[in-house]
Protein backbone atom coordinates (compact mmCIF):
# COMPACT_ATOMS: atom_id res chain seq x y z
CA UNK A 1 0.00 0.00 0.00
CA UNK A 2 1.25 3.48 -0.84
CA UNK A 3 2.41 5.37 2.23
CA UNK A 4 4.39 8.20 0.62
CA UNK A 5 4.44 10.21 -2.60
CA UNK A 6 7.71 11.78 -3.71
CA UNK A 7 7.44 14.66 -6.17
CA UNK A 8 10.00 16.06 -8.53
CA UNK A 9 9.89 19.87 -8.65
CA UNK A 10 10.66 21.38 -12.07
CA UNK A 11 8.40 20.19 -14.86
CA UNK A 12 6.19 18.43 -12.32
CA UNK A 13 5.04 20.96 -9.73
CA UNK A 14 6.44 24.19 -11.15
CA UNK A 15 7.49 25.66 -14.47
CA UNK A 16 10.21 28.30 -14.97
CA UNK A 17 10.18 31.27 -17.33
CA UNK A 18 13.52 30.65 -19.04
CA UNK A 19 13.46 33.97 -20.90
CA UNK A 20 13.27 35.84 -17.60
CA UNK A 21 15.93 33.63 -16.01
CA UNK A 22 18.31 34.09 -18.92
CA UNK A 23 17.81 37.86 -18.82
CA UNK A 24 18.68 37.81 -15.13
CA UNK A 25 21.87 35.90 -15.80
CA UNK A 26 22.77 38.36 -18.54
CA UNK A 27 22.46 41.11 -15.94
CA UNK A 28 24.69 39.14 -13.57
CA UNK A 29 27.32 38.72 -16.30
CA UNK A 30 27.26 42.45 -16.90
CA UNK A 31 27.75 43.18 -13.18
CA UNK A 32 30.61 40.65 -13.01
CA UNK A 33 32.22 42.27 -16.04
CA UNK A 34 32.34 39.08 -18.12
CA UNK A 35 30.95 38.45 -21.62
CA UNK A 36 27.39 37.11 -21.60
CA UNK A 37 28.17 34.19 -23.91
CA UNK A 38 31.11 33.15 -21.76
CA UNK A 39 28.95 33.42 -18.64
CA UNK A 40 26.23 31.19 -20.10
CA UNK A 41 28.87 28.64 -21.06
CA UNK A 42 30.25 28.83 -17.50
CA UNK A 43 26.80 28.29 -15.98
CA UNK A 44 26.53 25.13 -18.10
CA UNK A 45 30.06 23.95 -17.29
CA UNK A 46 29.51 24.27 -13.54
CA UNK A 47 25.97 22.85 -13.60
CA UNK A 48 26.64 19.38 -12.18
CA UNK A 49 28.86 20.71 -9.39
CA UNK A 50 26.34 23.42 -8.48
CA UNK A 51 23.56 20.83 -8.35
CA UNK A 52 25.58 18.88 -5.79
CA UNK A 53 26.34 22.00 -3.77
CA UNK A 54 30.09 21.63 -4.28
CA UNK A 55 30.79 25.36 -4.01
CA UNK A 56 29.09 25.69 -0.64
CA UNK A 57 26.66 28.52 -1.34
CA UNK A 58 25.09 30.54 -4.11
CA UNK A 59 27.85 33.09 -3.64
CA UNK A 60 30.34 30.25 -4.15
CA UNK A 61 28.45 29.18 -7.26
CA UNK A 62 28.71 32.68 -8.69
CA UNK A 63 32.42 32.84 -7.94
CA UNK A 64 32.86 29.50 -9.71
CA UNK A 65 30.87 30.71 -12.71
CA UNK A 66 33.01 33.85 -12.89
CA UNK A 67 36.22 31.79 -12.66
CA UNK A 68 34.99 29.43 -15.38
CA UNK A 69 34.74 32.37 -17.78
CA UNK A 70 38.50 32.88 -17.42
CA UNK A 71 38.14 36.10 -15.44
CA UNK A 72 41.24 36.95 -13.46
CA UNK A 73 41.54 37.81 -9.80
CA UNK A 74 39.10 37.14 -7.01
CA UNK A 75 35.50 38.31 -7.06
CA UNK A 76 34.29 41.00 -4.68
CA UNK A 77 32.45 39.35 -1.77
CA UNK A 78 29.95 42.17 -1.34
CA UNK A 79 29.11 42.07 -5.03
CA UNK A 80 28.69 38.29 -4.94
CA UNK A 81 26.26 38.61 -2.02
CA UNK A 82 24.24 41.24 -3.90
CA UNK A 83 24.14 39.11 -7.04
CA UNK A 84 23.19 36.00 -5.09
CA UNK A 85 20.21 37.87 -3.63
CA UNK A 86 19.31 39.10 -7.11
CA UNK A 87 19.51 35.57 -8.56
CA UNK A 88 17.32 34.11 -5.83
CA UNK A 89 14.74 36.86 -6.28
CA UNK A 90 14.74 36.40 -10.04
CA UNK A 91 14.10 32.66 -9.74
CA UNK A 92 11.35 33.20 -7.20
CA UNK A 93 9.68 35.67 -9.58
CA UNK A 94 10.18 33.56 -12.70
CA UNK A 95 8.96 30.18 -11.47
CA UNK A 96 5.23 29.47 -11.70
CA UNK A 97 3.39 26.96 -9.56
CA UNK A 98 0.94 24.86 -11.57
CA UNK A 99 -2.64 25.71 -10.65
CA UNK A 100 -3.60 22.20 -9.58
CA UNK A 101 -0.62 21.57 -7.30
CA UNK A 102 -1.83 22.95 -3.97
CA UNK A 103 -5.27 21.26 -4.13
CA UNK A 104 -3.59 17.99 -5.12
CA UNK A 105 -1.09 18.13 -2.24
CA UNK A 106 -3.85 18.94 0.22
CA UNK A 107 -5.95 16.00 -1.01
CA UNK A 108 -3.04 13.60 -0.70
CA UNK A 109 -2.14 14.88 2.75
CA UNK A 110 -5.76 14.60 3.91
CA UNK A 111 -5.77 11.02 2.63
CA UNK A 112 -2.89 10.22 4.98
CA UNK A 113 0.03 10.13 2.56
CA UNK A 114 3.46 11.34 3.59
CA UNK A 115 4.70 13.83 0.99
CA UNK A 116 8.16 14.89 -0.14
CA UNK A 117 9.71 17.11 -2.77
CA UNK A 118 12.86 15.47 -4.10
CA UNK A 119 14.69 17.62 -6.61
CA UNK A 120 17.97 17.90 -8.46
CA UNK A 121 18.42 21.62 -7.95
CA UNK A 122 21.10 24.24 -7.47
CA UNK A 123 20.79 26.75 -4.64
CA UNK A 124 18.79 29.33 -6.57
CA UNK A 125 16.46 26.72 -8.04
CA UNK A 126 15.80 25.18 -4.62
CA UNK A 127 15.08 28.60 -3.09
CA UNK A 128 11.70 28.73 -4.82
CA UNK A 129 10.35 25.96 -2.55
CA UNK A 130 10.02 28.14 0.57
CA UNK A 131 9.21 31.18 -1.57
CA UNK A 132 6.16 29.35 -2.95
CA UNK A 133 5.44 27.93 0.53
CA UNK A 134 5.59 24.40 -0.76
CA UNK A 135 7.69 23.33 2.20
CA UNK A 136 4.66 23.88 4.44
CA UNK A 137 2.58 21.45 2.38
CA UNK A 138 4.95 18.49 2.47
CA UNK A 139 6.67 16.49 5.18
CA UNK A 140 10.12 16.66 3.64
CA UNK A 141 12.19 18.58 1.10
CA UNK A 142 15.36 16.95 -0.23
CA UNK A 143 17.37 19.10 -2.64
CA UNK A 144 20.55 17.83 -4.26
CA UNK A 145 22.45 21.05 -3.53
CA UNK A 146 22.03 20.37 0.20
CA UNK A 147 22.34 16.57 0.13
CA UNK A 148 25.40 16.44 -2.13
CA UNK A 149 23.99 13.72 -4.40
CA UNK A 150 21.61 13.58 -7.34
CA UNK A 151 18.62 11.39 -8.11
CA UNK A 152 18.22 8.47 -7.98
CA UNK A 153 20.54 8.41 -4.92
CA UNK A 154 18.51 11.30 -3.56
CA UNK A 155 15.47 9.03 -3.44
CA UNK A 156 17.12 6.74 -0.91
CA UNK A 157 17.72 9.71 1.38
CA UNK A 158 14.07 10.74 1.10
CA UNK A 159 12.79 7.24 1.79
CA UNK A 160 15.02 6.92 4.85
CA UNK A 161 13.96 10.29 6.24
CA UNK A 162 10.29 9.47 5.65
CA UNK A 163 10.69 6.04 7.22
CA UNK A 164 9.12 4.14 4.33
CA UNK A 165 10.36 1.36 2.08
CA UNK A 166 10.64 1.46 -1.69
CA UNK A 167 7.49 -0.62 -2.16
CA UNK A 168 5.51 1.83 -0.02
CA UNK A 169 6.40 4.89 -2.09
CA UNK A 170 5.50 6.46 -5.43
CA UNK A 171 7.69 8.85 -7.41
CA UNK A 172 6.00 11.45 -9.61
CA UNK A 173 8.45 12.91 -12.14
CA UNK A 174 8.53 14.38 -15.64
CA UNK A 175 11.83 12.71 -16.63
CA UNK A 176 11.56 9.18 -18.06
CA UNK A 177 15.04 8.22 -16.81
CA UNK A 178 14.12 9.10 -13.24
CA UNK A 179 10.89 7.13 -13.47
CA UNK A 180 12.81 4.14 -14.81
CA UNK A 181 15.43 4.42 -12.05
CA UNK A 182 12.76 4.55 -9.35
CA UNK A 183 11.10 1.44 -10.75
CA UNK A 184 14.43 -0.37 -10.72
CA UNK A 185 14.68 0.50 -7.03
CA UNK A 186 11.33 -1.17 -6.44
CA UNK A 187 9.26 1.99 -6.23
CA UNK A 188 6.11 2.70 -8.15
CA UNK A 189 6.55 5.68 -10.42
CA UNK A 190 4.38 7.92 -12.55
CA UNK A 191 5.58 9.94 -15.53
CA UNK A 192 3.76 13.26 -15.89
CA UNK A 193 3.42 15.18 -19.13
CA UNK A 194 2.90 18.93 -18.83
CA UNK A 195 0.57 20.05 -21.60
CA UNK A 196 1.96 21.54 -24.79
CA UNK A 197 -0.25 24.58 -24.17
CA UNK A 198 1.48 25.17 -20.80
CA UNK A 199 -1.64 24.36 -18.83
CA UNK A 200 -0.99 22.69 -15.47
CA UNK A 201 -0.10 19.03 -15.68
CA UNK A 202 -2.83 16.77 -14.32
CA UNK A 203 -1.81 14.12 -11.84
CA UNK A 204 -2.29 10.64 -13.30
CA UNK A 205 -4.87 8.53 -11.47
CA UNK A 206 -2.21 6.00 -10.44
CA UNK A 207 -0.59 8.60 -8.19
CA UNK A 208 -3.78 9.37 -6.32
CA UNK A 209 -4.62 7.69 -3.02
Amino acid sequence: MTQAVLFDLYGTLVEPDWVMLRAGRDAIADRLGVPRAAAHAAWAATHAARMRGEYGSLEGDLAAVRAATGARGSANGVLLSELAAFERANWCSAVRLHDDVIPMLLRLRDAGARLAIVTNASAEAASVIPALRLDGLVDLVVASCNAGVLKPDLLYIALGDLGVSEVEAVLVDDEPQQVAAARRMGMSAVLVHPGADSRPCRMPRAARL
